[in-house]
C-alpha cells in the first residue's frame, strides 16, 4: 500500500510507535468531537480504500436515531440502508461523479475543496428528514489519489433533495452538477455587498427585521428594501432560502 501523506493526521511511519500513533490521532478525534459538541452538526471520517466509517461524533438525530457505535459498525451500508430509496442514485453520483471531479485536481487543489450535497434520511415512525453533506479531502496517497475524507453533516437547508455541488473558499466560482443532464458546469460566486453580509450576520443571530435596523442605524424598510434586492440577485423568495444559499456557497 502507498505511504499516506496531506493527512488531518499527518503521522510520520518513522520515529512513531503505533500506540504514539494512535495517541496522535485520538486527539486529533478528541478535537473533532469537541467541535461537533457545540453545534447541531455532527462529524464522521470515512476511509475510502476499506469503506469504514473511523470516527463519528455524537449526534443520534443526524443518523436515523442510531449512536455514533452503531452507525460506525454498520459503515457504509448505514447510508445504504437508511437512505431514503429515491435518494440513493444521488449518493451513487457523488460517489462516482464527485469524486471523478476530484481526479481532474492537483493534490493541494483537493484539499481545499468540498463537494456537499442534500439527501433524506429515514426514520421510523416519523418523517424523513433532508440533511446536507459536506466532504472534504483530508488524506492522499502518494499518488494523489484520495484515501479519507472527513465529513460535515447538518440538517438542510433546501426544500429538495440533490444541490451537488463543488466549493472552494479560494476560487470566485464552484461547479453544479445536474442529475438530469449528468454534467457539471461553472457558475461564478455571487460577491455580496457589505450591507447584505451586514443583514444576513444579523439574521444568523436570530435578529428580526426590527432589531437588525436598529443594530445597523437604518430603518426597517431600508433593511427590507437590501433584502428583496437580495433576493432578487441570487435567485431565492424568502431569508431562509437566502440563508441556505450563502452558507452553501461560502459566501460570508
Amino acid at each position: 500500500m502507498s505511504a499516506k501523506n496531506n493527512s488531518l493526521y499527518a503521522i510520520k511511519a518513522s520515529g512513531l510507535s503505533n500506540s504514539e500513533k494512535k495517541s496522535t490521532s485520538d486527539k486529533y478525534f478528541n478535537v473533532l468531537k469537541a467541535v461537533s459538541e457545540t453545534s447541531l452538526g455532527s462529524v464522521y471520517i470515512a476511509d475510502l480504500k476499506t469503506k469504514k466509517l473511523e470516527f463519528i461524533s455524537e449526534n443520534p438525530l443526524l443518523f436515523s436515531g442510531f449512536g455514533s457505535a452503531e452507525v460506525e459498525k454498520m459503515g457504509y451500508n448505514f447510508f445504504r440502508k437508511y437512505a431514503k430509496k429515491e435518494d440513493l442514485e444521488i449518493l451513487k453520483k457523488v460517489s462516482t461523479y464527485g469524486l471523478k471531479f476530484f481526479e481532474c485536481l492537483s493534490s493541494e487543489e483537493k484539499k481545499v475543496h468540498t463537494i456537499t450535497y442534500d439527501f433524506h434520511l429515514k426514520y421510523t415512525n416519523s418523517v424523513d428528514v433532508l440533511v446536507n453533506h459536506r466532504i472534504t479531502p483530508i488524506e492522499l496517497c502518494d499518488d494523489g489519489e484520495i484515501s479519507k475524507i472527513v465529513c460535515i453533516v447538518s440538517y438542510s437547508l433546501n426544500r429538495t433533495a440533490g444541490n451537488i455541488r463543488i466549493i472552494s473558499n479560494t476560487s470566485e466560482s464552484y461547479w453544479k452538477y445536474n442529475l438530469f443532464t449528468g454534467k457539471w458546469t461553472e457558475e461564478s460566486k455571487v460577491a455580496l455587498k457589505l450591507r447584505e453580509i451586514e443583514i444576513i450576520r444579523l439574521y444568523l443571530q436570530g435578529l428580526k427585521i426590527e432589531e437588525i435596523a436598529e443594530q445597523l442605524f437604518v430603518s426597517p424598510s431600508t433593511i427590507k428594501f437590501h433584502r428583496s434586492k437580495l433576493f432578487e440577485r441570487i435567485g431565492v423568495k424568502n431569508i431562509i432560502e437566502a440563508i441556505s444559499y450563502v452558507i452553501t456557497n461560502n459566501l460570508i
